[in-house]
């Protein structure tokens, strides 16, 4: 019995050793493994990452270098836009000339036939001056002022001005609206020079620097001048007063005209001006609206004006045709704009 008791105490030490020493060596399984404790930075809420970059460090990811190393593309120059009448190509001698120059205004139908006339005699000499806030108003009232309801005053419409009407002409402001300049206040004033001055530099593509005075020489005043003067960069403005004579202006913004084209002596006046002999610098000046041709038929006069000038300057050096801003340009170093 007792050596029973011995073989099973033996026993029992060899079957606890074996089953210790088993233990030891088996892996424990996944399910009972215990998940990884979390780290200090995990048990906080998280935060968006610190962007800041040290000096040293780049920025982006550097890409793949170009084979060539990029330069910055060249730049237009900025050309600012011209004054009208500066491209001339007029060169003063210093001897007397004779200069001739017609004007027109209001932007109307009619324009297309005087143009016509005057491309049939190579002259270019005509300015256009226009009211860019009435385009295509139509002021039947015209015609009917005189008793011809059929003649027309119909102003040219954005779209038509854009397809070239006045190309190879000067055209200049008439103001934006044609009022009576004495009735506005001064920021009226010069609100309707600006505005129109705008429009057409954005259609034609220069800056203008002349204005026909609306309305007639009653319907503005020297206080306009100074305003217009101080206000805007027009620096002459055409009156329609007839002088009758050949003369020079004293100033450029009170520019008064030989004559009308419509006048009875203006054929007269043309004949007096292609004979003479200049013993000084003479400007034959003619102005007008395209209606009166109609009101008065006097579409063959107007052709036979251009054509005798025409040809008398072909045959004479001494006459030289101008645009109204041509002869400005050329002219306003000895003229000057207004009074000081």
């Amino acid at each position: 019995m007792k050596n029973f008791r011995l073989i099973w105490a033996a026993l029992l030490m060899i079957t606890l050793a074996f089953v210790s020493c088993d233990k030891g060596n088996t892996e424990p399984s996944l399910t009972d493994a215990p998940t990884a404790a979390p780290t200090e930075s995990e048990t906080e809420p998280a935060t968006e990452k610190n962007t800041e970059v040290t000096t040293d460090m780049p920025t982006e990811i550097p890409t793949e270098a170009p084979t060539e190393p990029a330069t910055e593309a060249p730049t237009e120059p900025e050309t600012a836009t011209p004054d009208a009448g500066m491209n001339h190509g007029i060169v003063r001698d210093g001897t007397p000339k004779k200069y001739f120059t017609i004007r027109m205004d209001d932007g109307i139908t009619q324009d297309a036939r005087i143009m016509e006339i005057l491309r049939k005699y190579n002259m270019d000499c005509c300015t256009f001056y226009i009211n860019t806030g009435l385009l295509g108003a139509n002021w039947a009232w015209v015609g009917q002022s005189f008793n011809r309801p059929d003649v027309t005053h119909l102003r040219y419409t954005r779209a038509e001005l854009s397809e070239g009407i006045y190309n190879g002409f000067d055209v200049e402001v008439h103001t934006s609206t044609h009022p009576s300049l004495k009735n506005l206040a001064d920021k009226q004033v010069t609100r309707e020079v600006k505005n129109d001055a705008a429009s057409i530099k954005k259609m034609f593509g220069y800056n203008p620097i002349g204005m026909a005075w609306p309305g007639g020489d009653t319907e503005w005043n020297d206080h306009n001048v100074d305003t217009i003067v101080e206000t805007t960069d027009i620096r002459y403005g055409s009156c329609t007063t007839s002088t009758y004579n050949f003369q020079l202006p004293q100033y450029f913004m009170k520019w008064y005209p030989t004559c009308s084209a419509s006048d009875g002596r203006v054929m007269e006046l043309a004949r007096e001006f292609v004979e003479a002999e200049p013993t000084e610098d003479m400007l034959f000046y003619v102005w007008g609206h395209g209606y009166e041709f109609d009101i008065f038929h006097s579409w063959g006069n107007f052709e036979a004006l251009v054509k005798l000038i025409s040809e008398a300057a072909a045959e004479d050096d001494s006459m030289i045709l101008v645009t109204n801003a041509e002869f400005y340009q050329l002219f306003k170093g000895e003229i000057p704009a207004w009074k000081d």
